[in-house]
Parts: structure tokens; sequence; C-alpha cells
């Protein structure tokens, strides 16, 4: 998926490595819902407001959080969220209660016991979110589409969710009989020259 979006000239969507796994890395897709914060010690939205944008089937991101000493996410929001039916979250800071994760892909920048109270709240449940990428920062959308497995993650904007899903699956099956012939003793060189896997790719723009 990342060499097709790159293809599609779409060449920075991929999620920093700084977002790590909680607990064991697990595959994940789904819609991003984005719970956008900031760092301030003022009230922000209530529970009631960040759980009723929970929807089933998403992956909730949150952030950013890089200047929060706090966890963003704790155990019993990500209990409530995964009871109403999200299936990952991508969290651009800190969590804790790691054990209420167990099952539930996600990743964030790590573990800490102390919660974010007087250091940062939610403001948005619209916001678009801005995360760390590998290559350039990476802005997530609600809707767009959030796509992790144990190599790592990407985002996927939902406008080119349709064509870019039909292209990298063609790409997939022309990499599985390039692989199948070098399996089979084939010039590894000669396969790469007898097979354009990005030919069919359609570029997109923003």
């Amino acid at each position: 998926m990342s060499d097709t979006l790159t293809a599609a000239g779409w060449p920075d969507q991929v999620l920093a490595a700084i977002l790590r796994p909680v607990g064991p890395p697990m595959p994940f897709a789904g819609p991003a819902v984005c719970l956008s914060g900031e760092t301030s010690s003022a009230a922000g939205l209530t529970i009631r407001d960040t759980d009723a944008a929970i929807t089933p089937g998403c992956v909730v991101v949150v952030g950013p959080g890089e200047d929060c000493p706090g966890a963003l996410v704790g155990g019993n929001m990500i209990t409530a969220w995964r009871s109403i039916g999200c299936t990952g979250a991508v969290v651009d800071g800190f969590v804790r209660d790691s054990g209420a994760f167990d099952g539930l892909p996600a990743l964030a920048r790590g573990g800490v016991p102390m919660n974010n109270k007087g250091f940062w709240r939610f403001v948005s449940v619209t916001r678009p979110i801005t995360l760390p990428g590998q290559t350039a920062p990476v802005v997530v959308a609600p809707g767009d589409w959030l796509h992790g497995d144990a190599d790592g993650s990407l985002v996927i904007p939902a406008l080119l969710l349709d064509t870019i899903v039909e292209d990298a699956e063609r790409v997939g099956r022309i990499e599985q009989r390039m692989r199948a012939l070098i399996a089979a003793g084939e010039d590894r060189h000669r396969v790469y020259d007898t097979h354009d896997r990005f030919g069919h790719v359609r570029l997109r723009s923003a």
C-alpha cells in the first residue's frame, strides 16, 4: 500500500516509527475518528462529547500530545471506546493502563502512569489531526482510512480509498507472481525487468 500511494503521487502517508504498538503488533484498518486536543489547564470537551463521536469499526486518533507529560488515553477511556466498537487507536502522546488495550491494536509514543489533568484537554471531534510521519507530517481528517500491521502504519485519504485499494490489490497480485518466480530460482533482476508493478496505478491529486 505504501508503494502504491507513492506511485499515485502521495509519498508522505506513512506514520513515524516513533508511534509504537501498545502490546504485540496487530493489524488494523478503519475510518478515522479524530479527537484533537491542545496543551491547556482549562476545561475541555466532556466525556459525553468525546464518547459520542466514537463509531463502530472506527480507529480513534488522539493528539497532538507530544508536549503533554501525562497520558492522553487511559484504561477507562479505551474500555468505553471498545464497548462502542472502535477497532484500533493511534495516540500521538502517552497512554496508561496498557492492560486495558489487550487485544486492541493501538499505537502511541509510550506509556506513563500520570494522567493529563491540568496539562492537556480535548477540544474538537471534527478537526483534522497532524501526526508525525516518516518523511513529513501526515494529516488525518475524520473519515480518512488508517491501515497498519507489524511493519508500520499509514493513512489513506478518503478521496483515494476506492481507487488506491483496487490498484494496491493488483500490485499485490503482481508481487505474488514475482515472489513465486524468485522462489523457484529465477534471477531477481530479470523478474523485476519483466514485471511492471506500478504502471496501472492512477495518479491522484488532492
